[in-house]
């Protein structure tokens, strides 16, 4: 996700459909790699078929919801941030720079703020057998929000007060989301976890191709500071639906 934006910063002559070229041969030369050398686990099943019967059962149950709830404020927020960081730094560094010294450096910081969450994923599954899931995706989506708030407040300021949020912001976006999915299977019987997972991930996707088409429109209506703003919705819904869990449990 964040390669192609250095490809572009450090090549300003390379189209988009070559940038895209070259890093979907990337991703499958990496695919090719996991197939060949990572063998399978030791407790691989055969799949079973989407059970349609396990979605109206489970959703009775109160943790699931908690936890897929948290998982649609965490997806409301992550993609379309993605997308979009890169054009709300040009245009905040527009206020200082040149348009075209604002762009390149915008890409830069983009891949940068992208990349960094590999720091925390790691650490994160670390801490998550520690302290809770639930607590950390807490923690995550608590600092994430903030900094969604300071990178607005900061917008069309020095240049390194957006620079910092967004890397801090990058930094604490997605080391939670691979908890949701833990959860989700935590609560789950082992024969419905697949399927609960699959409807999961689907519904939180889905919500994000409607944040990430809109946010240019709304960004044209109330600027990019104020819709940058706006994504801390989720990770406050994501705390209200954690926290309520929290209460119900321990990993």
């Amino acid at each position: 996700t964040a390669f192609p934006h250095l490809l572009k910063a450090l090549g300003q002559s390379i189209s988009w459909e070559m940038i895209l070229w070259f890093t979907s041969g990337i991703a499958l030369i990496g695919g090719i790699l996991l197939f060949l050398l990572v063998p399978d686990g030791p407790n691989r099943k055969l799949g079973a078929k989407f059970d349609w019967d396990a979605i109206p059962k489970i959703f009775g149950f109160k943790k699931f919801r908690a936890a897929a709830f948290g998982y649609f404020g965490h997806m409301w927020e992550l993609y379309t941030m993605w997308a979009w960081i890169g054009v709300a730094l040009a245009a905040s560094f527009a206020n200082q720079l040149p348009s075209a010294e604002a762009s390149d450096l915008a890409k830069l910081v983009t891949f940068v703020v992208i990349g960094s969450g590999a720091i925390s994923c790691p650490l994160a599954g670390y801490l998550a057998d520690r302290i809770g899931k639930a607590e950390l995706t807490i923690i995550a989506m608590a600092v994430s929000g903030l900094s969604a708030i300071f990178f607005a407040l900061s917008f069309g300021g020095s240049i390194w007060l957006p620079i910092v949020a967004a890397i801090i912001w990058g930094i604490f976006i997605i080391p939670d989301s691979a908890q949701f999915s833990a959860l989700v299977a935590d609560f789950s019987d082992a024969d419905k976890s697949g399927s609960l997972m699959t409807l999961q991930t689907a519904l939180g996707f889905a919500l994000t191709t409607v944040t990430v088409q809109l946010s240019p429109w709304a960004a044209a209506q109330v600027g990019w500071p104020i819709l940058m703003a706006s994504l801390a919705i989720g990770p406050a819904a994501g705390i209200y639906s954690m926290w309520k869990l929290q209460s119900k449990y321990k990993h």
